[in-house]
């Protein structure tokens, strides 16, 4: 079963790191001002718990889960600029992948830690996963109940450490 994020993020939304980015836009005094960071690599958490999931099947045609994160202080952004609030999933059958939404307040979470931030992160994607009883269209034969308590389970036997974009370039 393959694991992805889809990360969607605020322009106020700073990740850790990326004050040193070719593509950085912000001056460095907006870095040193402005101390609430993302500490989590969402790449590192993908392959984590694809790895974890790999040789699993949970029934129908679902090959892929794909998590929609998106992080930001809704309350500054017009409506329309992220997902609805609760988004359903969706499968999409030409990539056999259900995209379920996830959202975290930047307001909530940017001055957390990142074992603070991993919990979080965790509680929003299961339960995204378990909004699945919401979709319109469900793949035949899919085990979400068993999907979502071993993915859950990946996600705690995690080590937080090893998921930092620094931690996943060293190893």
């Amino acid at each position: 079963m393959r694991f992805r994020t889809f990360l969607h993020t605020g322009v106020e939304v700073l990740q850790s790191g990326g004050e040193h980015w070719q593509s950085n836009v912000w001056p460095a005094k907006h870095w040193r001002e402005n101390k609430g960071r993302w500490r989590l690599y969402t790449f590192a958490i993908d392959n984590y718990v694809s790895s974890a999931l790999a040789d699993r099947s949970y029934g129908g045609p679902v090959e892929g889960i794909v998590i929609a994160l998106e992080i930001a202080d809704f309350s500054q952004w017009p409506s329309n600029s992220f997902s609805a609030e609760g988004a359903v999933p969706s499968f999409k059958t030409k990539y056999r992948d259900l995209w379920c939404f996830a959202k975290l307040d930047w307001n909530e979470i940017q001055y957390l830690t990142l074992k603070q931030q991993y919990a979080a992160y965790c509680k929003t994607v299961i339960e995204a996963v378990n909004r699945f009883h919401l979709a319109k269209r469900k793949p035949k034969g899919f085990d979400v109940a068993s999907f979502s308590t071993e993915c859950a389970t990946a996600l705690r036997h995690a080590k937080v450490s090893k998921l930092t974009r620094s931690a996943s370039e060293d190893g």
